[in-house]
């Protein structure tokens, strides 16, 4: 009789966890769609003004300096937030902040990096193999075709978690299709890229979620 009752405290201690689960699991979802059309307009409209400055004006990639707008655009963001009614953090919400913290961190360093490099006027030739005896150097290293595969990753990594098809597919997309065309068009046409990367894998996936909220 115990054996009995301590297996039905035990599958009602799961049925509760996974319940749970899902709970926060839709409760992230629904108000996932605020914070990414903030961040997919926000990158959108910096890389189309970037793109414009460093074609047109004598900053070229200088103008890339304006990424800074978007550590403004995150601490103003995790300001608001404490000023609204604080939710328990979970697993999931913990994981997803892990995520896209680790992204922000991997994509700033790297844009860090080659700032200063840029700063100093430090030139650091990569050699490119693409047949044996067949060697040249390259000065160009592609930031923006790695920050989007970063970001496409993480996005899809996000909507793994959330069980989102909206946000995984288009992630995906993004992802693959960004980084090769910043590829293609490097220099100022590739911030129209990120511009179009920020709308395919960020506002498009929050019009799907506020849709199916409405």
């Amino acid at each position: 009789m115990e054996t009995s009752n301590n297996e039905m405290t035990a599958e009602r201690s799961l049925e509760i966890i996974t319940k749970t689960i899902e709970e926060s699991r839709r409760r992230i979802t629904r108000g996932s769609w605020k914070s990414m059309m903030l961040w997919g307009v926000s990158v959108a409209v910096i890389a189309l003004v970037v793109g414009h400055l460093w074609q047109n004006t004598s900053a070229g990639p200088g103008a890339n300096g304006l990424w800074g707008i978007l550590g403004l655009i995150g601490i103003a963001e995790q300001r608001y937030k404490k000023r609204q009614p604080q939710v328990p953090e979970t697993f999931i919400s913990k994981t997803l902040s892990q995520v896209w913290s680790s992204l922000g961190f991997m994509a700033g360093s790297i844009g860090l990096f080659m700032g200063i490099l840029a700063f100093f006027n430090i030139v650091i030739p990569l050699p490119v193999v693409y047949y044996p005896d067949h060697v040249f150097e390259s000065y160009h290293i592609p930031i923006t075709a790695l920050i989007i595969l970063l970001m496409g990753i993480a996005g899809m990594i996000t909507g793994r978690i959330l069980k989102s098809t909206a946000i995984t597919v288009c992630c995906y997309i993004s992802g693959i299709v960004g980084s090769f065309l910043a590829l293609v068009y490097a220099g100022p046409l590739e911030m129209v890229v990120l511009a179009g990367v920020a709308v395919v894998g960020l506002i498009v996936p929050a019009l799907i979620i506020k849709t199916k909220e409405g």
